[in-house]
């Protein structure tokens, strides 16, 4: 799909919605038709197998939570070609929600939660563990005029979050996958229904496995560490309290950090100034077989953000049997069992964090019965029958209910 819209990137509609569409088309009779809108492309409309396509085409460096009358119009004009009987949209971040919200279309509206704005765009998590000057500090004023880095982000969060609760208010029900997207959504349209439908995985983590034997020890493995939300400056200071004990540590950083804007700039100095230059290697953009791969290499997978739902990134370690470190954060202690499956580590807190790192450095037996616990709660939350069965359930109480 991607690159008959143009983008050539696999991930252009986002991995998940690509799996969950396939499966469903194979293991059910739905009619589905999918749209979406992309930075930099034109209007787009095709057919691959049974499933529609409908790409909104945007302007290059469009904002991500900006909204344009004219995508709506173009919204409502492919609703009345297709004329759905439930509207399911991925995510509350963007402008489709706005199609229910503004009284466009009486067709129920449903919304897969993804993250929440409301909850991301609170200073003290989206700044994570930089303090006022650092926030400063990770700007460019080349950036400011452009409307670039992350004091316009933060901006454009808020602004988001402000939309997303009329897109909330006005669904007439949620998929969710956690307690935490539950308790969140209840408060912002309690009338609406729940039903949990879980996500499925790239199938490339599910082809391989992560072994004691075969990784490199001591090495740790990270994913887009370029937003301080992700508390990349808490995973560095842990590292360099470790350092000392496990000289040969490593960090393999995955996804971008930018050598250009102001953030990624700040955490490039950051890791020069802790001493660890020679410990940090930047994979940059990878594949979802690379990535498989390199989770197998590591010993350690490592989140740390300060809030997440249902990380994928997290998903797809546990898939692969690799034992993982993760806050204890939103989702994410409903996605593993301390001590069981994972360990969780107080948001923010450096020294737990590096003593849990240093716990799996050191018991093989732990590491290997992380592992184990990780891939099997993972093969069991992602199966794709599952799946499909959850979803297929939502589509029919609505359907039910009308």
């Amino acid at each position: 799909m991607a690159q008959r819209a143009g983008t050539g990137s696999e991930g252009y509609g986002g991995h998940w919605i690509d799996q969950l569409a396939r499966h469903v088309s194979a293991l059910s009779k739905l009619e589905l038709g999918i749209v979406t809108a992309y930075p930099g492309l034109r209007d787009t409309q095709f057919r691959e197998g049974d499933i529609d396509y409908f790409v909104i085409g945007q302007p290059g460096r469009f904002p991500a939570f900006a909204m344009r009358s004219a995508d709506l119009d173009k919204c409502a004009d492919i609703m009345d070609q297709f004329k759905p009987d439930i509207i399911h949209i991925h995510g509350s971040e963007r402008f489709y929600g706005m199609f229910k919200s503004l009284g466009l279309t009486e067709t129920p509206v449903i919304i897969s939660i993804q993250g929440l704005l409301g909850s991301f765009s609170k200073a003290h998590i989206f700044f994570g563990a930089l303090s006022f000057r650092e926030i400063i500090e990770s700007c460019r004023l080349i950036e400011l005029p452009v409307r670039l880095g992350l004091l316009w982000q933060f901006l454009d969060a808020r602004r988001g979050a402000i939309r997303e609760a009329k897109i909330l208010a006005s669904a007439d029900g949620f998929l969710g996958r956690t307690a935490w997207d539950h308790a969140h959504t209840r408060v912002y349209n309690p009338n609406a229904f729940y039903c949990h439908v879980g996500e499925l995985l790239r199938p490339a983590f599910d082809r391989i496995r992560w072994s004691l034997e075969n990784c490199d020890r001591h090495t740790l493995i990270y994913t887009n560490a370029g937003h301080p939300n992700r508390g990349t400056e808490n995973l560095l200071a842990a590292m360099a309290l470790l350092r000392d004990e496990f000289p040969d540590i490593k960090l393999r950083l995955a996804g971008t950090v930018s050598t250009r804007n102001g953030y990624g700039r700040f955490v490039r100095r950051r890791i020069k100034s802790l001493g660890l230059s020679d410990c940090v290697e930047f994979l940059g953009y990878i594949d979802d077989e690379t990535m498989a791969r390199e989770l197998t290499r590591a010993h350690v997978f490592t989140i740390t953000s300060y809030i997440e739902n249902s990380p994928n990134s997290l998903a797809e370690a546990m898939q692969v049997g690799l034992p993982c470190v993760a806050s204890f954060t939103g989702g994410i202690p409903g996605m593993m069992q301390d001590g069981e499956s994972g360990l969780l580590t107080p948001v923010g807190d450096i020294p737990v964090l590096a003593d849990n790192i240093r716990r799996i450095f050191r018991d093989d037996e732990l590491a290997v019965k992380l592992g184990r616990g990780a891939s099997t709660a993972a093969a069991v939350r992602h199966n794709p029958e599952t799946v499909v069965g959850q979803l297929m359930a939502a589509y029919n109480r609505v359907l039910s209910a009308e």
